[in-house]
């Protein structure tokens, strides 16, 4: 039985390689494992004007609410930033939900939708910039679709974001 309290034991890490027990041990996740709060933390540290954080992970949607819940301070802080910029959080599903791997895509489903559209051979609206909210946009719509099209279990990416969208790339 674990000694963490609810809201520890529901808290997303981005678990690194040496991390070996997942299970009621939120003590190891904290020394090795990076929390969704940190995650945001690192972000309002970065000096970059334009971010985008990708998280291709099972569970990567529990990120989202750590993002989402906003204190005055936060609040603050997050409104100063967006008047010129624009941070993104894509994740490649719910946090209740498994980041689906598929040999015959030779990638997860998050990743191959990522790629179409990166790579060019999906098509927003007939220009050439793909803009994060574009991206953001076509996984949350395509990932669903190769999930029942391949594995047949349900995943639906989920993203947070303030300020303004930029453009990611320029398709030849």
């Amino acid at each position: 039985m674990s000694n963490a309290t609810a809201e520890e034991q529901s808290e997303f890490f981005v678990v690194t390689h040496d991390v070996t027990n997942l299970y009621d041990d939120t003590k190891v996740l904290r020394q090795k494992a990076l929390s969704a709060a940190e995650l945001m933390q690192m972000s309002m540290n970065i000096s970059a004007e334009k971010q985008l954080f990708i998280l291709d992970a099972c569970h990567s949607g529990g990120a989202i609410e750590t993002f989402a819940s906003r204190g005055s301070d936060r609040e603050k802080a997050l409104a100063q930033l967006a008047r010129n910029t624009g941070t993104f959080f894509l994740t490649a599903s719910q946090n209740a939900e498994y980041a689906n791997e598929v040999g015959q895509l030779n990638h997860g489903l998050f990743t191959y939708a990522l790629l179409e559209i990166l790579q060019g051979t999906a098509r927003l609206d007939g220009d050439t910039k793909v803009t994060v909210s574009e991206l953001r946009n076509y996984v949350e719509e395509r990932v669903p679709e190769l999930s029942e099209t391949y594995h047949g279990t349900p995943q639906y990416p989920t993203g947070y974001s303030f300020g303004r969208d930029f453009p990611i790339v320029i398709l030849k």
